[in-house]
């Protein structure tokens, strides 16, 4: 018995002794610790500051909602929390399970490293570990090998990060730095994955879960059953502790205990991927929360969309959709989808939305409004008739897209129902130069100084390449009085630079055009999907060869585009803009709008609505039997109508002569006649002729190339300022024949160079050259 006693007080005594030496040498090191801290210990504030903005990059949407996560260099997910997203619950939950002492100590717990080191001597073995919560912060942000000498250096660095933060600042470091299995960290992101809710939404259970993770994240795995088994078990323990400190109530606690925490452990967010995508591309996903201008709400609402019609257009052919929504007051994109899939499904991980495709006749609203810009209106005549152009790469002739012609057309019919061959001679009317100047301004014409050269007169059809995001953009400036902002990806970006490019008068009356379903009623028709109960301005567009289907269509609120196609450049079948996302379109606008109209557009104070004569254009008189209403700018308004309208026919001028002998040959004698003598011109006529006489089929210097395999006519056609009896032809000063109106012969060609003459009785003439080899 005496032996067992002196054992034990042996025992003791050595035990006080190792106790005594492990003060002094405790206080060694702190007094060390704080000189070192005063030379070269980090800079724990200006680290916190540096890891809540490179913690990773988190892009959300303008409601805070995650849209992606993306790693940190060292390929670790985190979603970096502040203090108040932290509930009480998870604070409690982390000082039971790894520091009881955190609120009171400076960095080290004494008790528990002399409790520590006495089990160790005594056993000979690492049995109980000290760390605090703040050194294990310091271990999280520079992991060291596992000795004396980095216990050292870690409580020196612990005690100078004391100094340094706040307790919640040492808090917020752990909860976001806390490894919680796999390449996640942070209490925020294992939330969400393993629980699918935010942080400040778990229970009391929960957050005994996620404070056991990282105390053995390999053998706490949620994603097999041991591993649950082994962090239920865990959670528990913390529990007790959390219930014997009076953190929780013991209902509380009974109530946790088991099996009471749903693990369902999910994808990380993958939302918008083209959007976000974009955002990475242009370099604004720097670090840290990075907030952006979409709605994923709209985002959500307008995929299902796509997908709804995906059966749909696959029967004519296309496999690709891409859509945009942006917002016309705000300048920003609200929702982008840039194919049916983010996946290799048809290439789906190309984005539509950004590729360039030919544009179709999506440009066309902006000539109009070029043209109103120098002076036309709404009612300026084009002779929708067939017209031959010599051009750098050959003769061009334009043809609208049913293979028709309509003959005198105004510029509201012309846009409204998509005419080609009018919108080529309003081209020529404005001019390359000011159209590519208004198509730069517009952000549609990329670094170009021979944009005229390169395009040329197709521009009015649409062979210049741009992208839906560039379309929705440059429709923004009609829905915007005029104005170019160019739209953004971020919720602040700041205040947007704005340019002037059209007048608000001129916006407004394009806006009214392409909101006017009469106006369209001459190729459209009245489909349904264009009937949205309230003014929508809308523009379609195809492609050669049905590559590509345009809509762009936007409110006071909103801008909406939508593509079709393929990305492999496969033709559609016979499907236009209008048939493949009109429907589209019209499921768009009912989810942004339900049953809530937008606002109307406001007409500017200097645009009126007059009454014209629809034979002049010009403003109605008492005399004239058909006024209809049109839009006027005030003091450009045109002057009143003189014609005399008790005659029976319609007078036009020479240049309708082969429009006029077709449409009679087809229907007969109508209300048309050419005029014998000058006619009171329409307003603002295009294409009108300066020259007494041209020939506008061949083109001066036209080459041809005889076939032995089919017959070498080439068909000449004139055209006279006014009418003339007839017009006489020569070919190398030989008389070939006379013609009268439409002034046109076909010729049996010959082998060599060739000088034309076309001449009409008063010895008017016009000259070209042509070469047939």
């Amino acid at each position: 018995m005496r032996a067992d006693s002196f054992t034990h007080s042996m025992t003791s005594s050595r035990a006080w002794r190792v106790l005594r030496g492990a003060a002094t040498v405790l206080l060694v090191i702190l007094g060390l610790s704080l000189a070192y801290h005063f030379c070269c210990l980090p800079d724990f504030k200006e680290e916190l500051a540096r890891q809540r903005i490179g913690s990773g990059v988190v892009v959300v949407d303008r409601k805070g909602n995650i849209l992606r996560i993306f790693p940190d260099k060292q390929d670790r997910f985190g979603l970096w929390v502040s203090n108040d997203a932290v509930p009480p619950c998870l604070i409690s939950a982390v000082i039971a399970a790894e520091d009881k002492r955190f609120f009171h100590h400076p960095g080290f717990d004494p008790f528990a490293m002399a409790r520590a080191l006495y089990a160790n001597v005594t056993r000979r073995q690492k049995r109980s570990g000290a760390s605090t919560i703040t050194q294990q912060v310091v271990r999280l942000l520079t992991p060291r090998p596992r000795s004396y000498r980095t216990k050292c250096i870690e409580l020196a660095e612990s005690i100078a990060m004391e100094m340094q933060l706040s307790k919640r600042e040492i808090l917020e470091f752990y909860v976001n730095l806390a490894p919680m299995g796999g390449n996640i960290r942070g209490a925020a992101l294992a939330s969400r994955i393993y629980f699918g809710k935010n942080l400040d939404q778990i229970s009391v259970p929960e957050a005994a879960t996620l404070a056991a993770l990282p105390r053995s994240p390999s053998r706490f795995n949620p994603v097999n059953a041991d591993g649950i088994q082994r962090l239920m078990a865990e959670k528990d323990k913390i529990l007790g502790r959390m219930a014997k400190e009076g953190l929780v109530s013991e209902d509380q606690y009974q109530s946790s205990l088991g099996y009471t925490v749903s693990l369902a452990k999910t994808q990380l967010p993958m939302e918008a991927p083209h959007f976000v995508d974009t955002v990475v591309a242009r370099g604004q996903a720097c670090g840290g929360r990075v907030e952006t201008s979409l709605d994923l709400s709209i985002q959500h609402g307008m995929e299902r969309i796509l997908q709804s019609h995906a059966n749909r257009l696959a029967a004519h052919g296309i496999r690709q959709i891409s859509a945009i929504v942006g917002s016309a007051r705000e300048s920003a994109i609200l929702a982008m989808a840039g194919s049916l899939q983010y996946s290799e499904v048809d290439l789906g991980f190309n984005n539509g939305a950004m590729a360039f495709r030919s544009a179709g006749s999506t440009l066309k609203p902006f000539l109009y409004a070029a043209a109103l810009e120098q002076g036309h209106q709404a009612v300026t005549e084009i002779p929708d008739t067939f017209r031959s152009y010599t051009t750098p790469r050959g003769d061009y002739l334009p043809l609208n897209a049913d293979k028709r012609v309509y003959g005198p057309v105004i510029i509201r019919s012309a846009l409204g129902n998509s005419l080609n061959i009018s919108a080529v001679k309003m081209l020529k009317e404005v001019g390359l130069e000011p159209f590519c100047t208004v198509l730069t301004d517009l952000s549609l014409v990329r670094g170009s100084d021979k944009a005229a050269d390169l395009y040329g007169l197709g521009l009015a059809v649409g062979n210049l390449e741009v992208s839906l995001y560039h379309l929705v953009q440059a429709y923004g400036v009609l829905a915007n009085q005029g104005c170019f902002r160019p739209f953004s990806l971020m919720k602040c970006s700041g205040v947007h630079s704005v340019k002037k490019i059209f007048s608000e008068e001129t916006a407004y009356v394009i806006t009214h055009i392409l909101a006017d379903p009469t106006a369209r009623m001459l190729t459209f028709g009245n489909p349904s999907y264009f009937d949205f109960g309230f003014p929508v301005a809308l523009k379609t567009g195809t492609s050669s060869n049905f590559r590509d289907s345009w809509i762009v269509a936007y409110t006071t609120e909103h801008v909406v585009g939508i593509w079709a196609g393929n990305f492999d450049g496969r033709s559609a079948v016979s499907s236009t803009g209008a048939g493949a996302c009109g429907p589209i379109l019209k499921d768009i606008i009912r989810l942004l709008y339900g049953d809530r109209p937008p606002r109307t557009f406001q007409r500017p104070r200097r645009v009126k609505e007059v009454q014209v004569c629809s034979m002049s254009g010009k403003l109605a008189s008492a005399a004239c039997r058909y006024p209809i209403g049109e839009l006027a700018i005030i003091g450009k308004e045109p002057g009143v109508c003189q014609m005399n309208h008790d005659r029976e026919y319609h007078d036009l001028t020479a240049d309708y002569a082969g429009w006029l002998a077709q449409r009679e040959t087809r229907q007969g004698r109508g209300r048309f006649r050419l005029a014998a003598q000058p006619v009171h011109s329409r307003v603002g006529r295009v294409d009108h002729q300066f020259v007494p006489i041209e020939i506008i089929s061949p083109h001066d210097e036209d080459h041809f190339v005889l076939s032995p395999h089919r017959n070498n006519i080439i068909r000449f056609q004139a055209q006279t300022r006014s009418l003339v009896e007839h017009v006489a032809w020569f070919v190398d000063g030989m008389e070939i024949t006379r013609t009268a109106p439409p002034y046109e012969f076909f010729w049996n060609s010959v082998r060599g160079k060739h000088v034309v003459l076309a001449v009409t009785p008063g010895n008017e003439a016009a000259r070209i050259e042509i070469t047939v080899e």
